[in-house]
């Protein structure tokens, strides 16, 4: 049972986080730059992580590459299931059944909850358990994930260096079939604020470089879907009902927000003529 937690410049998050996986029995990977991995593997040896965390230096640089590095990482050690995390995530329940329903035949990903989904939903991540289809952008902070399916749709994308890598996974897994799933007992809570130091901002002088390197990223991923996202000049979305109606046209009855129930089936339930049979 193993995490991968891409990460940079947060070593006190690390300190807080890290045990709470140890904790489950579950292995940790740090996925790290370069730059950053002797203070990284000072700190396993300062925390008394060494037989538990094992460091890796990322290939590429940007979250796209570190993701991407995980995924082959994982495959390559022929590992079914993994569980990645944002180093500000920590798991407040038993994190393993993300592992053990990601391994499951068509299967892409299946995101923890937190009490904001279910506000989002009107309480229906409280009103149902187990794993469920995420009929939102939601569950992309800490999830589970079936490496062979990853692989399988293009794997995380290292030209999305700053921003939409996760969100691209999930909408190249809808357009193939898979819809992103999210598990209702599995909860997870954030540590820190968004944009606080570290992370991503490591690698940015000024606040104004990040958002240039951002408007990069969403230009990219609304050229591959003008149907579904707006340019990175107006407000931020995405229309992951729109794109499921067009991918997978029977996603309401395997939704249980929507009265549907999710019965495992993946690939392969997309019409005949569908955008998923054109783009195949």
């Amino acid at each position: 049972m193993t995490v991968y937690i891409p990460t940079m410049g947060r070593y006190d998050n690390l300190k807080r986080i890290v045990p709470a996986w140890l904790a489950q029995g579950i292995q940790v990977r740090l996925v790290v730059d370069r730059s950053e991995f002797p203070q990284h593997r000072d700190l396993r040896e300062e925390m008394g992580w060494r037989d538990r965390v094992q460091v890796l230096a990322a290939r590429g640089s940007g979250i796209g590459a570190a993701r991407r590095f995980c995924v082959s990482h994982a495959s390559q050690s022929q590992l079914p299931s993994i569980i990645m995390s944002d180093d500000d995530m920590r798991p407040t329940t038993e994190a393993w059944p993300l592992l053990t329903e990601a391994a499951r035949p068509g299967v892409l990903g299946i995101g923890a909850v937190r009490p904001i989904h279910d506000f989002f939903t009107g309480g229906a991540v409280s009103r149902n358990h187990g794993v469920i289809l995420c009929p939102g952008g939601w569950g992309f902070q800490l999830f589970g994930l079936n490496v062979r399916a990853a692989i399988e749709v293009g794997n995380f994308d290292s030209k999305l260096h700053t921003a939409g890598e996760d969100a691209e996974l999930a909408r190249n897994g809808i357009a193939r079939g898979y819809p992103w799933l999210v598990h209702c007992d599995v909860e997870c809570a954030t540590i820190g604020a968004r944009y606080a130091p570290g992370g991503i901002n490591t690698r940015f002088r000024e606040p104004e470089d990040r958002t240039q390197a951002e408007w990069e990223c969403l230009e990219l991923i609304h050229k591959r879907w003008p149907i579904y996202t707006n340019p990175p000049d107006k407000r931020l979305r995405m229309a992951w009902q729109k794109m499921l109606d067009d991918y997978i046209p029977d996603w309401r009855e395997r939704s249980a927000i929507h009265g549907g129930r999710w019965a495992g089936t993946g690939p392969g339930t997309a019409q005949s003529g569908s955008r998923s049979a054109l783009r195949a």
